[in-house]
């Protein structure tokens, strides 16, 4: 699988990389967010629902689990940062069927489990803090062509682009 690591020096940066992720999504998609406090998860989450033309616009939902949005496909916010680690999707009610429709973002997946494997129609992306103020990187896998061919085309917006493979 390839992975995909981004330098990110902005904000602007981290929408351009939004919108280039938006832009590529298709109905039954989930969007794992990884990285700590402050990494930019909701950041990114919200550039995606603008890029969808979400509305409501996305915001933290860190003290409701669920939210749902209308835009060109149908957008389920999800944080699971208040769930134990190890919490099943399903029971937990992360998953729906109705999700089929639309995409799915969550933030905290590593608080889940039952989410599914990168590729296919999951999109896995770890974003960390640079030590620079405002910068950080987002290491991208299970992108579609569609999403490379989209971030190579933006490359000047969103900041250096590293593509490799996996190694697990």
């Amino acid at each position: 699988m390839n992975v995909v690591t981004i330098t990110l020096g902005s904000l602007a940066a981290t929408t351009s990389l939004g919108a280039a992720i938006g832009s590529s999504l298709r109905p039954g998609d989930r969007v794992l967010l990884a990285g700590d406090l402050g990494s930019g998860k909701t950041t990114l989450a919200r550039a995606i629902g603008t890029a969808l033309h979400a509305e409501p616009e996305l915001t933290s939902p860190t003290f409701i689990l669920i939210s749902e949005h209308s835009g060109d496909l149908p957008i389920w916010h999800v944080d699971a940062y208040r769930l134990p680690v190890g919490s099943d999707a399903l029971r937990a009610g992360v998953l729906d069927e109705r999700q089929q429709h639309g995409v799915t973002l969550i933030e905290w997946p590593e608080h889940l489990v039952g989410l599914g494997e990168a590729g296919a129609d999951v999109l896995s992306i770890h974003l960390e803090t640079a030590t620079d103020e405002g910068a950080r990187t987002a290491e991208i896998r299970g992108a579609r062509p569609e999403l490379l061919a989209a971030l190579s085309a933006t490359s000047g917006s969103t900041g250096q682009i590293t593509m490799g493979d996996a190694h697990e």
